[in-house]
Order: C-alpha cells, then sequence, then structure tokens
C-alpha cells in the first residue's frame, strides 16, 4: 500500500511545523512553511551574502552628482548641460533638477491671447447689441402704451377691432400731432374723414368737386 504524501514540515527548527503545500525557497532550496518562506524569515544563505557585500563596488568609480544619492556607474554619464555626472536614475535633466533647465514656454500662448480677446471683445458687441434691441423694445412698448391712454376715437368700436395711429395735423393749427383709433375695416377715407372730425379740421373729401391734394395729413401707425 502507497505511503499518503502528508507534507513535510519546516526546516526552521523553532518552527518544524508540517504543511500539506510546503514552500521550497529558490534561494537555499530548503522546505519551509508558509509564516517563514521569505529569505529573511528563515535567516537565508543567500541574504546574508548579499548584506555582507561591501557598500560601494570598487569597479563603479563614477560617482551620482545628485544630492544624497550615493550610487556609483561603471561608466560615466554626463549631463551634457551641467557637465556632471549622474547615475542612472538622475541622469535626465528634470531627474537631477539641472541648474541649466529650461522651462518650455506654453506653446501658441500668444495665439491663444489673441483669440480669446477677439472672442470676449465679440461677446461684449453681443451683449450691447442685445441690450440696446432690449431697450428699444420696451421703449416701443411704453410709448404704445401712452398712445392708447391718450388716443382719441369711437368709443363704441371693440378693443379687438381697434387700431392706433399717431396723426400728424396740418401746419398752422395749434396741434401739431394726436394720437387716435380707427376700426381696422375701415377704408382710408372713412378713416380721414374720422381724423378730420376729431381734430376738428375742414373736411373735402366728401366733396365730388373737391381738388385732391396730398400731403396735407399724414398717419404714422403704431399697431
Amino acid at each position: 500500500m502507497a505511503e499518503l504524501d502528508v507534507g513535510r514540515h519546516c526546516q526552521v527548527e523553532r518552527c518544524r511545523r508540517l504543511d500539506f503545500l510546503p514552500f521550497v525557497c529558490d534561494g537555499c532550496s530548503g522546505v519551509f512553511c508558509l509564516e517563514h518562506r521569505s529569505r529573511e524569515s528563515h535567516s537565508c544563505p543567500e541574504v546574508t551574502v548579499i548584506n555582507e557585500r561591501p557598500e560601494s563596488d570598487p569597479r563603479a568609480s563614477h560617482p551620482c552628482s545628485f544630492r544624497g544619492c550615493a550610487e556609483r556607474g561603471l561608466v560615466p554619464l554626463m549631463c551634457p548641460y551641467c557637465e556632471k555626472n549622474f547615475c542612472l536614475r538622475h541622469r535626465h535633466q528634470s531627474d537631477h533638477e539641472c541648474e541649466k533647465l529650461e522651462i518650455p514656454k506654453p506653446r501658441m500662448a500668444a495665439t491663444q491671447k489673441l483669440v480669446k480677446d477677439i472672442i470676449d471683445s465679440k461677446t461684449g458687441e453681443t451683449s450691447k447689441r442685445r441690450k440696446g434691441a432690449k431697450n428699444s423694445e420696451t421703449a416701443a412698448k411704453v410709448a404704445l402704451m401712452k398712445l392708447k391712454m391718450h388716443a382719441a376715437g369711437d368709443k363704441s368700436l371693440p378693443q379687438t377691432e381697434r387700431v392706433y395711429f399717431q396723426v400728424f395735423l396740418p401746419k398752422g393749427g395749434k396741434e401739431k400731432r394726436r394720437a387716435m383709433f380707427f376700426c381696422r375695416g375701415w377704408s382710408i377715407g372713412r378713416a380721414t374723414d374720422c381724423a378730420a372730425s376729431l381734430a376738428s379740421l375742414k373736411n373735402d373729401n366728401n366733396r365730388p368737386t373737391a381738388k385732391v391734394t396730398t400731403g396735407q395729413n399724414s398717419l404714422r401707425v403704431l399697431e
């Protein structure tokens, strides 16, 4: 009958724990438990050799010039800018804080500023135009409200049928203009007769023999 594999004991003398899945060290080839699997925990000879190695390799005779770095290199790595020797880790200008390091300027900085200024100016002009248009629109609404308050006309006309005008009267009279309203369905002749009546003006429009003249009266639509 074949023997059952029940694991192996840890080679650390103070442990000797039986482990079903033992760990084999790749340094000393010893068998250890999970707790002593690292080289430091079981005092692996390989670690001892590394720790006893001299701090500096006599063959590496090129010390790093970066402050606080004790690394030495087998071959010199000179910085072409400050002309100092550095190790592999500090060989780049940014890594050893090179005293002759030039910080690159942002590309297209002037162009970006110009574009920003143009956009800002266009935004300001658009805002002014919108504000001006809004003010004009408000002023027109206020003028229409005032005209409706003082407009003369046939009071029997429904509000939905009224259209408001600023009527400029003939020269030589006491009034230069007057606000009036007429019916939307009236003809120009009827509206003129009504305007003459409201302004107490002489009206010959209804006479067949009257001479037709232009430029005496003027109507300007406000609605």
